[in-house]
This record gives structure tokens, sequence and C-alpha cells, in this order.
């Protein structure tokens, strides 16, 4: 069987009767200017739709996606270039760099924008956009909306207070240790971030232990309930406790009580995405992959992080 032997891309292109080009017998008629430039006519138009149709599939091929990450109290509009980063913006700036660099590894096109944690699950769900960058723990009803990567760290939950308050409710509560726990406030106000797995903890226990929930959009917003005594506690991602407290202030909100995992409080956190996009998910997790056997993804952690939480 004779193979069929296809020309090369964007080559010029031999028309039927053109054997010769412009010395073929159907052009003998015409002077020999004329059937010259009748032949560069016939290949360059064909020769440049060639070029111009590949071209224009390439780049319809290519991959376009609009990136939300979690905002902190304040964040600008990506812009390009590496984001500048303050203790209080260190994770989104992290979330940000790592967004990045994963387009890249995607060649993908990336849009991207910042929005409030509880806004990005259903953003996913109404395909607003197709990764979350939210430091969202994996848990059964997340699963039901959508999709999730490798783990990207380990995040707990961690109540804090200020000093006077945290010792003045543990006398009234006759807590002989002077430590307190989520399990054993009673009758106190309770900020947390709406949408988060600690808003959704205490939503399960406030009618049982008498608690008045604050819900607020992040946790520099719930350190600030604190500051202005419109919360007795704040109940909070670790991290994100850690970076939102301002270690040059004179007076800072403490840790109360042990690191908490259990019912759902802490775990793996993901970047998440549409259930029903399996490719993506399947190319996000190679690169993440591939990011931590090359090193790339401990040396992006510890631009921004002292300790090791991944």
């Amino acid at each position: 069987m004779t193979a069929l032997l296809r020309p090369p891309i964007c080559s010029p292109v031999r028309i039927a009767g053109l054997r010769r080009g412009y010395d073929s017998r159907r052009f003998s008629a015409l002077p020999q200017a004329a059937a010259k430039a009748l032949a560069r006519t016939l290949n360059g138009p064909l020769l440049a739709l060639c070029c111009a149709a590949l071209l224009a599939a390439g780049s319809a091929l290519a991959l376009e996606l609009r990136v939300v990450i979690s905002q902190a109290a304040v964040n600008p509009q990506p812009v390009a270039g590496r984001a500048m980063a303050s203790r209080s913006t260190l994770l989104a700036d992290f979330n940000l760099a790592l967004a990045r660099e994963v387009c890249r590894r995607l060649k993908a096109r990336c849009d991207y924008s910042y929005a409030q944690f509880a806004a990005i699950i259903p953003g996913i769900e109404s395909k607003r956009f197709e990764l979350g960058f939210g430091n969202h723990l994996r848990t059964a009803a997340r699963e039901a909306q959508v999709a999730f990567s490798h783990p990207i760290w380990r995040s707990s939950s961690r109540l804090l207070a200020f000093p006077d308050t945290a010792l003045r409710i543990a006398r009234h509560a006759r807590q002989s240790t002077g430590e307190l726990t989520i399990q054993t406030l009673r009758e106190v106000r309770v900020a947390s971030v709406r949408g988060s797995q600690q808003h959704a903890y205490l939503r399960r226990i406030a009618k049982t232990q008498a608690l008045e929930l604050i819900d607020l959009g992040t946790v520099s917003e719930c350190l600030l309930a604190l500051d202005n005594q419109e919360a007795d506690f704040a109940f909070v991602p670790t991290l994100l406790a850690y970076l939102a407290l301002d270690p040059s202030a004179t007076s800072t909100p403490i840790f109360v009580g042990p690191s908490l995992v259990d019912d759902e409080l802490g775990g793996s956190v993901h970047i998440v995405l549409a259930r029903t996009d399996e490719k993506l998910r399947q190319q996000l997790n190679l690169a993440l992959d591939e990011m931590r056997q090359d090193g790339s993804y401990p040396r992006l952690w510890r631009r921004y992080f002292p300790f090791d939480m991944y």
C-alpha cells in the first residue's frame, strides 16, 4: 500500500496543473512575467491562510482559567509581578504566587481576582471561576459541591481572646485549670468567618451552649471585633489567626485552649474546582506533584512562612 505523504505544515501549495510552476502548459499562453505573478498569487494567499488557520486553532485550544483567591482584610487586585507581602496578607499572597506557578505549568491564560471566602465555592458551582484558592478543608458536605486538588497544606482551629477576657470567663465557668475549650464555652459571644468550618461547627453547638454567634467576612474582622469588645472570642483557622495578629501591638489576643482537628475543624487544605472538570483536576494534581518533586513548592512556601505546614 502506498503511504500518503502530507506536505509540511504551512509549506507552499502545489496547485494541480502547475507541475513546473509557471512553466505549466496551462500557463504557456501567458507572457512569462504574468505567469510568474499568477503562480505567486495562488501560493501566497493559500500559505497565509494555512498559517492563520493553525494559529487560530492553537489560540482556541489554549487553556483559559478564571482564578479566585480568598482575600485578606484588604487586597489590591492582582497585578503582574511578585506580590509584595505584609504579614496580614501573607497567605493571600502565597495563594496568588501558587496560582501563577500552577497556571504557568498548565500553560494556561489565567485571570486572577479576590473574593471573600464564603463566595468561592458558590462561584465555582456557578462556573464564574474554574479554580478557587481559598484554603478549603475537604469535608463531606463540600465534596457534594466541588472537587478537590491534592493537599497543599494542613490546618487546625483555635480560639482567641484577650487575656483578661479569657481569665474572667474561666473563673466564671469555674475552670480549675484556667483553660477554656470550645466545648466548655457558655453564654459568650464568638466571632467566626462565615462559610468556614469553624462557623459551621459553632452553628451546631450554639443553642446548646447559649452562644451568640457573630458572622464576619475575614479573620482580621474577627480580631477587630475582639479589639472593639464586640466579641469575647474568635474561633478561626490557626495559621490565619497567627498571620492576622499584630506582633508590634502592646496588647494582642492570645490562643486559648488546644488546636482542634476533629469534627472537620482541621485537616488537609485544597484548591477547589468544578466536580465535572476531571481533566483539569488531573492536570492540576500533576502540576502540584511536579512542584513537590522538583522542590519548587517547599521553596515557594518558605518564601512566605518560617515554618512548615505542608
